[in-house]
């Protein structure tokens, strides 16, 4: 008989401020240690809320693809993302741009702060750029969107501590949402696997490459 799966809900692990890349990740591993301490085992999935919705809670899961200290974004299918893919995520950003190229500066600005962790806190931000609310119809809810890609960040410092992983996914939602040639971005998306790819397609395309600020 197979053994059936046990789910442990952890505490809210909240990212607020202008915490540093090294802090986040200290504060969300930790965050894991102590829930996860003699509860592992094989059979067993970990949830933790990590941002509050209008509906409920964004939650990340574990384990991730990698094991360790990897984890899973829990995209549920009412936001509007898909299965929650790097792709699924840029192509949204790109069909918010195509709908409203003005309001797209303002919301690329806004992901660039949370990309710096400069300001982490999803819900003050809007505050500051309220019309962000009403300028998409298409897709996903800025506040939803915003709080994914804040946490898919955070997954790729720590999959990719010692590499690029947030520098690139940054990029990766830019260059797609920012590239004019639909060939080039099909064989982008196709072959893309790595940073050093990425930079070569984002300068065919004239679309600078942004270094995190927080590296």
């Amino acid at each position: 008989m197979k053994k059936q799966k046990k789910i442990v809900t952890g505490k809210m692990i909240e990212i607020k401020g202008n915490l540093s890349r090294h802090r986040i990740v200290r504060k969300v591993v930790n965050a894991f240690i102590k829930t996860e301490y003699r509860k592992k085992g094989k059979n067993v999935t970990f949830r933790y809320p990590v941002e509050k919705l209008p509906d409920g809670h964004l939650f990340i899961a574990r384990p991730g693809h990698k094991k360790n200290f990897d984890f899973k974004v829990d995209v549920a299918n009412d936001f509007g993302l898909g299965e929650g893919s790097h792709i699924e995520i840029a192509q949204d950003l790109r069909e918010k741009k195509n709908e409203n190229g003005q309001d797209y500066e303002d919301l690329l600005k806004v992901i660039t702060d949370i990309y710096n962790c400069s300001e982490n806190d999803v819900d003050n931000i809007l505050r500051k750029y309220p019309v962000l609310n009403r300028s998409f119809q298409r897709g996903a809810r800025i506040e939803i969107f915003l709080k994914v890609v804040k946490w898919l960040f955070i997954m790729e410092d720590i999959i990719y501590w010692d590499n690029e992983g947030r520098s690139f996914l940054f990029n990766f939602l830019r260059y797609v949402a920012e590239e004019n040639d639909d060939n080039r971005l099909n064989e982008a998306i196709e072959k893309v696997k790595n940073p050093d790819r990425l930079k070569s397609f984002m300068k065919k395309a004239s679309v600078d490459w942004t270094t995190c600020k927080n590296e």
